[in-house]
């Protein structure tokens, strides 16, 4: 008996996302052997690269648009099977969301993309819906069994899909779609085999809003190696940046990075907290890193540059501290983790799993706190800012990929074992 996953998405590679890349990383993982969860060694980031033996690997066929671009080095050569369509990723609806938006807090209009959704996904739901059934009677010849997996915007369509055709499936839960949107997406949790999200915090927030039958915590995966090289690649860029800076003068200056801004990571926060950090810390300097407009919009404040686009050993090669914020869902910062690979502390705060995240590797602030307590938890990130990064560091693999595709492998066995 073979196992035939089949992932039914809007999107799988970049420049989507990090929640497109993570998937992508978890299904390569499983097309090959490798552990379960309880059989997994202690994998060091950068240190023996391998997967090893274990259970087999088994299929993947992923069902998705081809509306943002083509295949990417990311999954391109890979055993992945593809099955590409043409419907629309934007609409009129989700044109006017985002043309109509508050302006204050950056969120789209939830009644026009409400409309965008239900027809996205009903239109994918019904061009799903025969592709599965022809998987149906190849499994049954073959005697496979098959799962689905499916996330983000089209997973209700791809949810009703794999519901008609009786396949049980596991849902993502990657940010606050979902309870932006609950009736929408309610049924579509409720009737999934396991939701799977980054951390206990963001599983107990899903479980308080969604009856779900099983939650599964499913770590981000980073391949570090893949994306950094060695640890003296590592520690040679970290030395650069750190030298460069000296150079520079700016080597007393405390600098904190930013990195990705958007309504839900902290857009209307960053506006009422970069004018209080100047008149309370006016030596500090804050880099914000990323596209779009809300990024950019923050390099208007005289204490923040906008850095653009940069690559991610660049931005922790430069700075003292990272600072990270959400609005509501507490979905796993993966970016606290790579800024600890460059032992570099995050402060970020205390909603869903971002304390899980974060660790020892830095501070955490509570939910409720005020402009204040953000001042005191970043100096004292910056002032132990060798201790935090050393623990920042170590604790940088809890979302190494070989560790994270063991535990998704694992949650697919305990899903086909119910």
């Amino acid at each position: 008996m073979g196992v035939r996953i089949l992932a039914a998405v809007r999107d799988l590679d970049p420049p989507a996302g990090g929640a497109e890349m993570s998937l992508a990383t978890l299904l390569k993982g499983v097309v090959r052997n490798g552990p379960f969860i309880e059989d997994a060694p202690n994998y060091i980031p950068l240190e023996g690269e391998s997967e090893g033996s274990g259970a087999s690997g088994w299929s993947v066929k992923v069902f998705q648009s081809s509306k943002r671009g083509k295949v990417t080095d990311l999954t391109q050569g890979s055993e992945l099977e593809r099955e590409i369509c043409n419907l629309p990723v934007e609409d009129l609806w989700s044109g006017l969301a985002w043309r109509l938006r508050n302006r204050r807090t950056g969120r789209n209009r939830l009644g026009f993309e409400r409309q965008h959704l239900l027809k996205s996904n009903r239109a994918f739901a019904k061009w799903l819906a025969p592709f599965l059934a022809a998987e149906i009677q190849s499994a049954d010849e073959n005697g496979d069994v098959l799962l689905g997996i499916t996330q983000l915007h089209w997973s209700a369509g791809a949810s009703t899909a794999f519901a008609n055709a009786g396949i049980p499936y596991l849902a993502f839960v990657r940010d606050e779609l979902q309870f932006n949107h609950p009736r929408i997406y309610r049924d579509s949790l409720r009737g999934a085999s396991a939701v799977c999200g980054a951390g206990q915090g963001l599983l107990k927030q899903i479980q308080g809003v969604f009856n779900i039958q099983y939650g599964a915590h499913v770590p981000l995966p980073v391949n570090y190696a893949e994306r950094f090289g060695n640890a003296d690649d590592v520690s040679r860029r970290r030395l650069a940046g750190v030298t460069a800076r000296v150079e520079r003068n700016d080597g007393a200056v405390p600098r904190i990075a930013i990195v990705g801004v958007t309504p839900e990571k902290g857009f209307e926060f960053y506006n009422k907290f970069l004018p209080h950090l100047q008149t309370s810390w006016p030596e500090v300097q804050v880099d914000v890193y990323g596209g779009g407009s809300y990024a950019e919009a923050l390099g208007d404040f005289n204490n923040a540059t906008w850095q653009g686009h940069a690559p991610v050993e660049d931005v922790f090669s430069n700075c003292d501290v990272h600072v990270l914020t959400v609005a509501s869902t507490g979905s796993w910062g993966r970016v606290v983790n790579e800024a600890g690979l460059f032992g570099v502390p995050s402060v970020t705060i205390d909603i869903g799993s971002q304390s899980e995240a974060v660790g020892d590797g830095g501070v955490v602030v509570a939910k409720d706190g005020c402009l204040d307590d953000w001042v005191i938890a970043i100096k004292d990130a910056y002032e132990n800012r060798e201790v935090y990064g050393a623990k920042a560091k170590a604790h940088a693999g809890v979302v190494d990929h070989r560790r994270s595709i063991a535990m998704f492998r694992s949650a697919i066995r305990d899903v086909l074992q119910q």
